[in-house]
């Protein structure tokens, strides 16, 4: 963080304050917020001192604090719960005695941040390789659809390279609620209300059930030939979603919707628009988790059969899964509505195109963050995150680290043997590593 608030003053003699709360900082799996809060305080002080020209008060760094927490900090998380504390600790830490909470929900968000599209990655068709049938799937359906969706394919032409990656309209109202204050109680109910109406508007609506339909391809359920294949969102019909042509049909909206939900699907682009608009974020820091997105068994069990997660094998384990359709029908509902979302992942992060480096192998979630971190920074800006140092060593990993060298992206990785710092079941073997990656216009020498 610190070369990145450097550099943005000595590019911006004149106004370094304006330009150092113009910075975009995120945290793609943000938790409750520390490192976030890590972030503002070290770019509020650096505020506080060139307003106050000089040693500023506490009452100057409270108030460079709430600019920064409203202006600069961005993050996300799939558990709402994570996403709810993550605004109390920014709104706790960055109180301002006679001035309101700064409103956050257009920066602090929930969802997935693997999982979701971007105007590149979709092109202008649905991939064949969509349709490969996951568990419980119509394999003759699945075959059809892709037979669909390849004749479909085909004589139709490109978007210019032009388009937004968000309707104009979306990305001029996102700028407008930024920009607009919330130093009165009326300022900040009217932001809700412009943020809402947002959400509702038309633009945004459309723009989302594109991006949705598009990842929804992926893992739509391929069910016996009926209303559900026939509304699937092979080439044609997305293309027809996405240029207006043809009102969607109510089932492919529900449909749709509820696979966003279940996914827990999120579009930066959409997200972001502003950020996006001048090339991404200038920090992008964390810990992302460390899991493997196939669904484990014993750590889905563990809280919920003892007999399944202590099975003295994975034979027997599976022989008892296999018998609660009959003991347990609501865990067995459970187990598979689960099975099928991971599963579910992992095809669409292997075949969707969104990671070309890591969805690859036995994929796990540290690589995907450390992929989509280089992804989304912006050419001048830095990328810091603690991963496994399989990042570097791992042969599923080595085409993103051949890319980042090459392309002068690593600015540096110390590694560390875990001397206690991660013991929640990770153990003393396991090496971590402190990674810092730059943007396109700023390479390294080394």
């Amino acid at each position: 963080l610190d070369p990145v608030i450097d550099n943005t003053v000595a590019r911006s003699p004149t106004a370094p304050a304006k330009a150092l709360l113009e910075l975009a900082v995120v945290d793609p799996a943000c938790g409750s917020g520390h490192f976030l809060l890590a972030a503002a305080r070290r770019i509020a002080e650096r505020v506080a001192r060139l307003k106050s020209s000089g040693t500023p008060t506490p009452d100057d760094y409270r108030h460079a604090l709430r600019q920064v927490v409203g202006r600069c900090i961005y993050g996300v998380d799939l558990n709402p719960l994570a996403v709810e504390l993550c605004k109390v600790a920014l709104w706790m830490e960055a109180v301002d005695p006679g001035l309101p909470l700064t409103f956050l929900n257009a920066h602090i968000r929930e969802g997935n941040a693997l999982l979701g599209t971007t105007r590149a990655v979709m092109g202008n068709e649905v991939p064949d390789d969509a349709w490969a049938p996951l568990e419980g799937d119509d394999k003759k359906v699945a075959t059809s659809l892709k037979k669909r969706n390849k004749s479909e394919r085909v004589g139709q032409e490109v978007l210019p390279l032009g388009t937004p990656a968000a309707p104009e309209g979306v990305r001029d109202a996102v700028e407008a609620l930024d920009a607009a204050p919330d130093t009165t109680a009326a300022d900040v109910s009217d932001k809700e209300r412009r943020w809402s109406e947002l959400l509702a508007s038309a633009p945004w609506k459309h723009a989302k059930l594109v991006h949705d339909a598009w990842c929804a391809a992926f893992v739509w359920p391929k069910e016996k030939a009926g209303p559900l294949t026939e509304v699937a969102p092979t080439t044609a019909v997305w293309r027809a979603l996405r240029d207006g042509k043809a009102a969607p049909t109510k089932l492919l909206v529900e449909t749709t919707e509820r696979l966003a939900r279940d996914y827990g699907l999120f579009h930066w682009e959409l997200a972001f628009p502003t950020v996006f608009a001048r090339g991404g974020f200038d920090v992008v820091l964390g810990n992302p988790p460390w899991e493997r997105v196939k669904l484990q068994e014993q750590e889905f069990f563990a809280s919920r059969d003892d007999a399944i997660a202590k099975a003295l094998n994975a034979a027997e384990r599976k022989k008892l899964i296999a018998e609660l359709p009959v003991r347990n029908p609501e865990l067995w509902d459970d187990w598979s509505r689960e099975s099928r979302v991971a599963q579910g992942t992992s095809h669409f992060v292997r075949a969707s195109g969104r990671y070309p480096l890591c969805g690859k192998g036995d994929v796990n979630t540290y690589a995907l963050f450390a992929e989509h971190n280089w992804q989304v920074l912006g050419p001048k800006g830095r990328a810091g995150f603690i991963v496994p140092s399989g990042i570097a060593t791992d042969d599923t990993t080595k085409d993103y680290f051949q890319a980042v060298t090459r392309a002068r992206a690593l600015r540096s990785m110390w590694e560390f043997e875990n001397e206690g710092f991660f013991t929640a079941g990770k153990g003393h073997m396991l090496r971590f590593a402190l990674t810092t990656l730059v943007g396109r216009d700023d390479p390294v020498d080394a």
